[in-house]
């Protein structure tokens, strides 16, 4: 900042900005806010040295308050000198009031002799998240949005959020944000697979919406079919904007414009009618038979047992918990003793193992009927309850804990999609 000041005052634009013009354009609540004349370089003499000052940490706390208003007036003096940065730079400055920037390395450090050990954890955290007072939402931009529980490519994959996905972004962290999703799980996404806006965009985003039924597709440039703009999974929302023949026209959150054919998508609203439709989840999880286990997988590109039963109810209009251990606390238990005459197409079937006096549950599955159920475990398939059955499955038999009800007994963990 010192060297902007004197930047500004070389090369004459404190003259040629502040001083020389008659009518200055000023911000609403702040038209008493106007150069001094001539005076108008004491102003930035202040400012610059205070930042120098700043700078080397000497006499920090007056410095930092002077600068933070000597420059926050010049900025405020007249508007056609906007720049983005410069309501960041008050901002920051204002911040710095509170924090001590001057705890080593600084003059003040010197002549003092005092040294600080530590620092209150808020003065890290409170520099981390302003960048994102701005951005503070977004909507997964590819097919799948791979979630991780740390801000790195290595680290383990814990979730996935398909295409349209509405996600709160909580930090920033490099290239990685922070995010919650709909059904309240936190988890790190790398900034390619997420597309940030503001709030009103956010809210406004979707107009009509409507949802991708089929496993696995494409939207195109164009009715040929010839050029792929992305690959698409089932449980996809997009922004549907105009009618091509037998494509709906689509934007992505980027501002990507697609075809995609009308018979794949489902308008959102459609939803309503299906929300207790048994004979839609026998339909979607026949659909998915075959597709490969994938820890943390959400979506048709790979499941965990979690993941997949969270498709097949979201593919019914409902949003249900992450994970077996949270899916386990909705609904309306059925079944403890394996009575399966209990069980009605729909519920889901909870595994785990008893340690340190407590359920650990750790495996669910769906019933589909005929003393069946369906599951993510080394791939989609269908096993049986029956021991004398080919397609017992002995090793989760012997985990078997209870079984729930969600249709007909919506508690608080289960929301509208």
């Amino acid at each position: 900042m010192t060297f902007s000041i004197i930047r500004f005052w070389l090369k004459g634009w404190i003259k040629t900005l502040y001083i020389d013009p008659k009518i200055h354009f000023s911000y609403l609540g702040f038209e008493w806010v106007k150069p001094f004349g001539e005076y108008t370089y004491i102003l930035f003499f202040v400012c610059g040295l205070s930042s120098f000052f700043v700078a080397i940490g000497y006499r920090y706390l007056f410095s930092i308050i002077i600068f933070f208003l000597s420059f926050t007036y010049i900025e405020l003096m007249d508007k056609t000198t906007y720049l983005n940065h410069y309501y960041f730079v008050s901002i920051l400055s204002f911040l710095l009031i509170f924090l001590p920037a001057n705890a080593s390395h600084s003059l003040d450090n010197l002549l003092k002799k005092r040294k600080f050990i530590s620092i209150p954890k808020w003065n890290i955290d409170s520099i981390k998240l302003l960048p994102n007072y701005k951005y503070r939402f977004g909507i997964i931009n590819n097919s799948v949005g791979n979630l991780r529980g740390a801000p790195s490519h290595s680290s383990e994959l814990v979730s996935q959020a398909v295409l349209g996905t509405k996600l709160k972004i909580l930090k920033r962290e490099g290239e990685w944000y922070l995010v919650q999703t709909p059904d309240d799980y936190i988890s790190w996404i790398d900034h390619g697979g997420i597309h940030v806006m503001e709030e009103s965009s956010f809210s406004n985003y979707f107009g009509t919406s409507y949802v991708y039924t089929d496993t696995y597709g494409f939207s195109y440039t164009d009715e040929s079919r010839k050029n792929i703009v992305s690959d698409i999974v089932m449980g996809s929302e997009l922004k549907v904007t105009g009618s091509r023949n037998n494509f709906y026209e689509v934007n992505y959150p980027d501002g990507r414009y697609a075809l995609v054919e009308k018979n794949k998508l489902l308008n959102k609203k459609g939803f309503d009618r299906l929300k207790d439709d048994k004979d839609n989840l026998i339909k979607n999880s026949n659909k998915l038979i075959g597709i490969p286990y994938l820890w943390g997988g959400t979506s048709t590109k790979g499941f965990d047992c979690s993941g997949f039963t969270k498709t097949l109810y979201s593919m019914n209009g409902y949003t249900i918990p992450r994970d077996a251990s949270q899916q386990i606390n909705e609904g309306l238990t059925v079944d403890s003793s394996r009575v399966w005459s209990n069980l009605e197409v729909g519920d889901l079937l909870f595994f785990g193992y008893e340690r340190d006096g407590r359920t650990r549950i750790d495996h669910v599955a769906m019933w589909v009927g005929d003393n069946k159920f369906i599951q993510a475990s080394r791939n989609v398939r269908i096993n049986s309850v029956d021991e004398e059955s080919k397609d017992y499955d002995e090793y989760h038999m012997k985990k078997y804990i209870l079984s729930k009800r969600y249709l007909g007994n919506i508690s608080d963990g289960i929301k509208d999609l």
